[in-house]
């Protein structure tokens, strides 16, 4: 099991340049709780300006099992035009389950809105962002119906979960064990994301008794979630497509999983990109830079 989370680190390492770097950009403010578990801290970077500028929130990946927030970020990265956010969250290895790492994140979003006024935030303008299950869990929280209950006595609680659109890589878009086999291949399933998190020690357990585990699992499917009055997606993959999947690294970040986003989109009309690894595949009309600098600056 060590040696899948260091696959796991190193493959989200390859997907997304935001992960933790040897040096950088210490946060503005550090290890804030977002939520009453103690895995719900919160790191922020603010982008000096007079007017309430857009977040990019960042969820790390790790099945959902391991991995760590970002602790620092290079100059580069901050000087984006807009403030950069960073989340931990409940973990499998630490005995969690889902839904909590849905929770979390839906959270994570409530609160930066909690704190616009205080951190100059434009509440219109946040965007998640993530590789792998932290891809997952972006396209969830972008696809998720609001969470807001006006009436609760926690103001967090009162705020929008809606966001303006994901940008994520090598994600998951559905955890439906039977798509996933039929769409990807059956090898998908030597990673246990798709299973453990739910509660199961093997996708056997899982897929035997799939009615006792069908409404969790597909409540933590972004693809369970997506209506026509939902935000952008830009999706890319950082492993070459291929079916049946030979290995499980390759299936649990195939661009398959884009596909299938993309074409759900397509017949409800989402805006959606998809990128490939491969050269021979044509890029998307909008590139991640041009897709990010939309939604968070407007141009």
């Amino acid at each position: 099991m060590k040696s899948f989370f260091l696959l796991v680190s190193l493959i989200c390492s390859c997907f997304f340049v935001s992960g933790k770097q040897n040096a950088g950009e210490i946060p503005t403010v550090k290890d804030i709780a977002y939520g009453d578990h103690e895995k719900e801290k919160m790191n922020f970077w603010k982008y000096d300006s007079p007017e309430p500028v857009g977040i990019l929130l960042d969820i790390h990946g790790g099945g959902w099992m391991g991995g760590k927030k970002d602790e620092s970020k290079r100059p580069s990265q901050l000087q984006k035009g807009y403030h950069l956010a960073s989340i931990s969250y409940p973990l499998v290895n630490e005995g969690s389950r889902q839904p909590q790492m849905l929770h979390a994140a839906l959270r994570a979003v409530q609160f930066l809105r909690y704190k616009a006024k205080e951190w100059n935030i434009d509440p219109d303008r946040i965007v998640a962002t993530g590789g792998s299950a932290g891809g997952c869990s972006s396209l969830l929280v972008a696809l998720h119906e609001d969470i807001a209950n006006p009436k609760s006595k926690d103001p967090i609680e009162r705020q929008s979960s809606r966001i303006a659109g994901a940008m994520v890589a090598g994600a998951q878009t559905t955890m439906n064990p039977f798509m996933i086999k039929e769409r990807i291949g059956e090898k998908t399933f030597g990673n246990p994301m798709p299973y453990q998190p739910f509660g199961a020690e093997t996708i056997e357990e899982l897929t035997s008794n799939w009615e006792e585990y069908k409404k969790l699992v597909l409540q933590c499917s972004p693809l369970s979630h997506l209506t026509k009055d939902d935000p952008p997606l830009h999706l890319f993959y950082n492993v070459n497509r291929e079916f049946p999947t030979s290995k499980s690294p390759n299936g649990i970040h195939s661009p398959i999983f884009g596909e299938i986003m993309l074409e759900a989109c397509q017949k409800i009309g989402v805006e959606c990109h998809l990128q490939y690894h491969e050269k021979d595949r044509p890029l998307p009309e909008v590139s991640r830079e041009e897709f990010l600098n939309r939604l968070l600056l407007g141009t």
